[in-house]
């Protein structure tokens, strides 16, 4: 049986979100919540919704009318607090939208209410539960390229936003960066401790603040993680993702455009590995198969934690590390300087 889910929040990237919830194998929309009544109106004839038995302008009225087991918070980051508070007050097991919160403070705020409350809760980091990035996480488990010292990813694209992110002060380091920034300590299983960022904006940018960066990331066990990145890119574009290479004293993992190739320092380690085949002195990995990818494997993530009783992969405790990966870039970038983890999360 499916569980019941109210979204809170169908503007912009809430939008697409209803027809997710629509299509999963797990979760049923209940119910949806936002404050424009036109947008409720157009959602309930394009998502088969009753007008008036599941269309809501505020979650109380909601609750008041259908049952529900969780919330899917999908309001702007300032708002992440007291709405997601509100929600797990209320009973409800809570996905909040990237970024968990506006500030550091913010998110303690949202993870102490879920424990307080015994909620569970979880980010919506979809970039972790990709085919590729699970493939890479798996080949580090099998210790084939011994302990990581030096990763590089190369970021570049030139998307045709217009909008807020238009006027955002650091737009690749808040909006997309946050991303790639989880995605390191999620595939390396490694925590930074020390920052150092620049950013900048080159002539032809359409963006008001910086569109791009470059970061070096100090990790827990002295290895340097640097990320370059773009989104006013005037030539090569990577995926999404970005331009992979990790390097441990055993060998190098390189992932790009949806392939992962492994090349051991060891020669004998290229004979035979499962799960790959030998091409030009490497391994060519084939890429796993996940029962769900990118938002949809979030909510299958989130039922499986509560069926569990187990924090979800990217719970809002997990994910404070990676807002503080964005808040210590983007304030490196400004004094000029390094800045350390402890620094943000004590600051």
């Amino acid at each position: 049986m499916k569980r019941k889910m109210i979204q809170i929040g169908i503007g912009g990237w809430g939008w697409s979100w209803q027809q997710v919830v629509v299509d999963s194998h797990v979760w049923e929309l209940a119910a949806i919540v936002d404050l424009n009544a036109e947008l409720l109106d157009k959602a309930a004839a394009q998502f088969g919704l009753d007008r008036e038995k599941q269309c809501f302008s505020s979650l109380g009225e909601a609750l008041a009318v259908v049952h529900a087991d969780a919330a899917l918070v999908i309001v702007p980051p300032q708002f992440h607090a007291s709405v997601a508070i509100e929600a797990m007050e209320r009973g409800l097991d809570c996905i909040v939208e990237k970024p968990l919160a506006h500030t550091i403070q913010d998110a303690r705020r949202i993870v102490e209410a879920a424990d307080r409350l015994g909620r569970k809760l979880m980010v919506g980091q979809n970039y972790r539960f990709k085919r590729a990035p699970q493939t890479v996480k798996s080949l580090l488990g099998r210790d084939l390229i011994g302990e990581i010292g030096s990763v590089y990813i190369q970021f570049q694209k030139d998307p045709a936003f217009t909008g807020f992110r238009t006027e955002m002060e650091e737009p690749l380091i808040t909006d997309m960066a946050i991303h790639h920034f989880d995605q390191i300590r999620g595939i390396l299983g490694l925590e930074p401790v020390k920052i150092t960022a620049v950013s900048w904006n080159p002539r032809w940018s359409r963006f008001a603040g910086n569109a791009a960066a470059t970061v070096l990331f100090e990790m827990s066990n002295g290895a340097r993680v640097s990320y370059t990145g773009s989104w006013v890119s005037r030539g090569w574009e990577t995926t999404w993702d970005g331009d992979w290479r990790i390097q441990g004293d055993g060998g190098e993992i390189h992932w790009a455009d949806n392939e992962v190739t492994v090349k051991p320092h060891d020669l004998f380690k290229t004979v035979f590995q499962e799960g790959a085949v030998e091409k030009r002195g490497a391994l060519q990995a084939d890429l796993l198969r996940l029962p769900a990818e990118e938002r949809q494997a979030t909510l299958l993530e989130f039922s499986l934690a509560i069926d569990e009783n187990r924090a979800p992969e990217t719970s809002g405790a997990d994910n404070i590390q990676s807002m503080a990966m964005v808040i210590g870039a983007v304030r490196s970038a400004e004094l000029g300087r390094p800045v350390t983890i402890d620094e943000i999360m004590n600051g």
